[in-house]
């Protein structure tokens, strides 16, 4: 096997077991998130469009640092998209006549576009607004095995365990008769795939299409990476054979098979193994020639891409969708745009957010989903809590320890709990009890904050719920269980939300006048008290359990300070 495959195969390997560990309860001895850290396109636009520093992606800086001593390794070996990208290649491959057609200054057509595409975010990102998560390599390719590929593995494997269910019994396999994978549904995945799909299908065109001619992340790094120390070198023992020429996965040998493009080399070492001369070494600071221009971009082409980011970004900003900070939602916000607990105020929100999905893979109720147009353009494929799909419960706070730019913040259970997301409104002529005068406990006995009482009022022969807003915190469970069909009686709309960029929610909620004392829900040794190795605060969940059992007080109960 060759070189590149012998690092490449267990480093995406890994890229899939974090991946599959970003779930609840969430390891706390991994970075489950670290292959995103490491994209220079998310470090750098981050960063530019939060105007700050945030020291999570700061992974992305030792990647370019690495391109400067061994040029695109990052693209050959350790990016998952390369790595996608190489198995579709090597699927639908095919043998082309004329191997000289791959030369550099041959396969040049479109190798511009990717830089055009970074000028492009780079404008926008000047603005204020994140166009990064609409190319970033990783941020695509996280979505798509989220959102698409981990759907469908449960999906085979639930068929699986049906075919072979009547069979367990027989050779020793009882527990696996009773074994169901919950496999969750996520919104955007048609397109996503669509998407995904169209990248990988472009290798029809050219080999690592995608890396050569589109991905911005790959234009980064090919500035970082014009004079690596660590270069190709031929000796005097070339034939001229052009086999180096023809199996460059991405076009870097000049026409003389001696200058070598290295803004586009991943030092895969493929020229070098295939070569029947041994002609070809990689060495460290050699002199080596180089195609001419190597870099072709006038600054003309240059400006009209940053000024169209510049442009595109204003004509988002003055769009009525688009969502704008302030402590106060605007009036055309859509009602049912409720983020995770922990988000940051909106501008800051989606300046930082990648739309990498990683939080929405790890939700435990599947009630995060990305969003289509509600908050905008810039808001495109944001996390938003679909309360009619579940409930977003009170012991999981795996979303904030995801995301790795930080627009959710890490929250501890107990101040996760005073993170309101919005306010229960019930909508009386769909409700049973109110319109229909007929006898509905659910949303009052689902609650898992005690917010919703059933009341006796004028004019009704049964009790009626009534939402205290001051207790309800906006989880979502009693719109998830409500019992009318299509739209929910009870809905949460953001009125009320309660999002800081730092400080204690749980000091903030209680200036306020809210007050969250939830009901027991998930079991305790399922409960992420120290996630990642933190600590939970004094006052966390299980000290306060502790309290409530010595109080004597059924779950629930909780004795005022």
């Amino acid at each position: 096997m060759r070189f590149q495959r012998l690092i490449q195969i267990p480093i995406f390997g890994l890229f899939i077991l974090l991946l599959w560990l970003a779930a609840y309860p969430l390891a706390t001895q991994f970075e489950v998130d670290w292959f995103l850290r490491l994209d220079p396109l998310i470090s750098l636009g981050a960063m530019a469009t939060a105007r700050t520093f945030i020291a999570s992606l700061a992974w992305g800086f030792l990647v370019l640092g690495l391109a400067l001593f061994l040029g695109r390794v990052f693209c050959g070996y350790l990016c998952p998209m390369g790595a996608t990208i190489d198995f579709a290649d090597w699927v639908t491959s095919r043998k082309k006549r004329g191997s000289i057609q791959n030369s550099f200054e041959a396969s040049g057509k479109y190798r511009n576009l990717k830089y055009l595409a970074l000028f492009f975010i780079i404008g926008t990102s000047l603005v204020g607004i994140s166009s990064v998560f609409f190319m970033s390599p990783l941020s695509l390719i996280t979505r798509f095995y989220s959102f698409v590929i981990y759907p469908l593995v449960l999906m085979v494997s639930n068929l699986f365990l049906d075919a072979f269910r009547p069979v367990f019994p027989f050779i020793g396999l009882d527990r696996l008769s009773f074994v169901y994978l919950k496999v969750p549904s996520f919104n955007t995945n048609l397109f996503i795939a669509s998407l995904v799909i169209g990248i990988l299908l472009l290798g029809l065109v050219q080999r690592r299409f995608w890396c050569r001619n589109l991905c911005p992340a790959g234009a980064i790094l090919a500035f970082f990476s014009l004079r690596p120390l660590f270069r190709r070198n031929v000796s005097d023992l070339c034939t001229r054979c052009r086999r180096c020429v023809h199996s460059c996965p991405m076009g870097a040998i000049g026409e003389d098979f001696i200058s070598t493009s290295h803004s586009e080399c991943l030092t895969c070492l493929k020229c070098r193994e295939i070569c029947p001369e041994e002609a070809i070494s990689f060495k460290i600071a050699v002199r080596t020639p180089t195609p001419v221009p190597e870099i072709n971009l006038g600054r003309r082409k240059v400006l009209t891409a940053g000024m169209s980011g510049v442009a595109a970004a204003a004509i988002t900003m003055t769009s009525l969708s688009h969502l704008h900070g302030g402590d106060n939602p605007r009036a055309l916000r859509a009602p049912g745009l409720i983020r995770p607990p922990g988000a940051l105020p909106e501008t800051d929100f989606q300046a930082r957010c990648v739309r990498c999905g990683e939080c929405m893979k790890g939700c435990l109720t599947n009630t995060l989903q990305p969003v289509w147009l509600e908050a905008g353009i810039s808001g495109l494929w944001t996390p938003k809590i679909t309360a009619r799909l579940d409930g977003c419960e009170q012991n999981c706070n795996a979303c904030g320890y995801l995301c790795p730019t930080g627009a959710i913040r890490p929250l501890g259970l107990v101040d996760k709990t005073y993170a309101k997301v919005g306010t229960a409104h019930i909508i009386q002529t769909r409700c049973i009890a109110w319109e229909q005068d007929m006898t509905c406990l659910i949303c009052d006995e689902i609650c898992p904050y005690n917010a919703i009482s059933s009341q006796f009022k004028t004019g009704h022969p049964v009790t009626v719920p009534v939402v205290d807003e001051n207790k309800c915190n906006g989880c979502g469970y009693c719109e998830a269980k409500c019992p009318v069909t299509g739209d929910s009686a009870i809905v949460v709309e953001p009125t009320g939300e309660l999002r800081l960029s730092s400080g204690s929610y749980q000091e903030k909620a209680r200036a306020l006048g809210l007050v969250f004392h939830a009901k027991t829900s998930v079991e305790d040794h399922f409960i992420l008290d120290t996630p990642r190795g933190l600590d939970q605060s004094p006052e966390g969940r299980p000290a306060k359990k502790e309290a409530q059992q010595d109080s004597g007080l059924p779950p629930g109960f909780t004795v005022e300070d």
